[in-house]
């Protein structure tokens, strides 16, 4: 008996997925729940099991594809018992792009080679990182170069932010010499644990914060964590922050660097995304003294960070140099007037200023 495979619908918001690895090689035995094969959807990268107990007889689609939802993937022959789970196989991985054509064009005209082939189990995110790197330096010319699944979504969920959110924009700075201290007597410290502690603490005393917009009433958002956006190769993901507001500084550090690997070693898990009541963005390590951040639906309100700098600062009326760090508060106005967000984004600068 043959049982076809088809492209699971994982409740993502796009009807196609890309196929990224078979996890077995056709001919080869499968167990019912077996990993079968890695994906790529619009939210995240995850593992498929396998649906039934048998061989893989065929595949229909090849890495690197992108299939619609509910399309057949596969056949697994069923009718022989399986008694034991099969060595995994090295990754079956799409095929290297092919190098340039010696096409004719200016000496002066940049070229690009392809990517070094992967070898063994080489972490799929720097793999990807590799071809896309390829793709975009092979682009001499006018063609157009596909968003990953992970930029495609982060288009359509700001542009739907854009066009469909009321938002207004506060901005307050905060003396950032009590996190240099603490950073300094504690290096494990990252800048992003002061500002999300922060603000879980001060969401605490403002609830409508913590609220999504829901036609006419305001619906609390699930869970109780603060999201950290990171870039990762032009791919943006948030990092869930759980129950910053229990947590030390050097807890939330540490929480946030090991998503960070988890993501970068190509953890399939570390990229799905979580629930979150707010999100910071930190462009502090750049130049960028202050940034206006656009909200990511359905949570509430985003908060804007710049770089921590030295800078003239009055203090009780004498001209002093302080280092201090912007920050840009962008909220929806249907959950919260001006005056609530203003006390709030006053509330996260005091919890800032009054680190120990």
């Amino acid at each position: 008996m043959n049982i076809d495979i088809r492209m699971p619908d994982l409740a993502t918001t796009a009807d196609s997925v890309t196929l990224l690895r078979w996890f077995i090689a056709p001919g080869e035995a499968v167990k019912l729940g077996q990993p079968l094969l890695e994906i790529e959807t619009d939210k995240a990268t995850m593992e498929v099991e396998s649906v039934a107990e048998g061989v893989l007889a065929a595949v229909f689609a090849q890495p690197g594809e992108i299939v619609p939802v509910g399309q057949v993937i596969a056949t697994i022959a069923t009718g022989q018992r399986v008694t034991a789970a099969p060595p995994m196989p090295e990754a079956i991985l799409p095929p290297d792009p092919p190098a340039p054509l010696p096409a004719a064009m200016p000496i002066e005209a940049k070229t690009a080679s392809a990517p070094p082939a992967a070898s063994g189990r080489m972490s799929l995110f720097a793999r990807n990182r590799a071809k896309r790197q390829w793709a975009l330096e092979a682009a001499a010319g006018p063609q157009p170069v596909p968003l990953t699944p992970a930029q495609a979504v982060t288009a359509r969920r700001m542009q739907q932010a854009a066009q469909s959110i009321p938002t207004f924009h506060l901005a307050l700075s905060a003396n950032a010499e009590p996190m240099m201290a603490a950073r300094a007597a504690d290096t494990s410290l990252i800048w992003d644990a002061f500002f999300v502690r922060a603000v879980a603490r001060a969401s605490a005393r403002f609830v409508r914060l913590r609220c999504r917009f829901d036609e006419d009433k305001l619906v609390p958002i699930s869970g109780d964590a603060v999201g950290v956006a990171a870039d990762f190769d032009d791919d943006l993901y948030v990092i869930p922050v759980e129950r910053p507001h229990e947590s030390s500084l050097r807890e939330i550090s540490a929480s946030i660097m090991q998503a960070v690997k988890r993501i970068r070693s190509g953890d399939s898990s570390a990229r799905k995304l979580g629930t979150t009541y707010m999100t910071i963005t930190n462009l502090g390590v750049t130049s960028i003294e202050a940034c206006v951040p656009i909200i990511n639906p359905p949570e509430p309100a985003i908060l804007g960070i710049g770089r921590v700098a030295a800078v003239p600062h009055v203090q009780d009326g004498k001209l002093i140099v302080q280092h201090r760090v912007n920050l840009t508060l962008t909220v929806d106005h249907r959950v919260a007037s001006g005056k609530y967000a203003s006390a709030f984004l006053q509330s996260v600068v005091n919890e800032i200023e009054a680190i120990e």
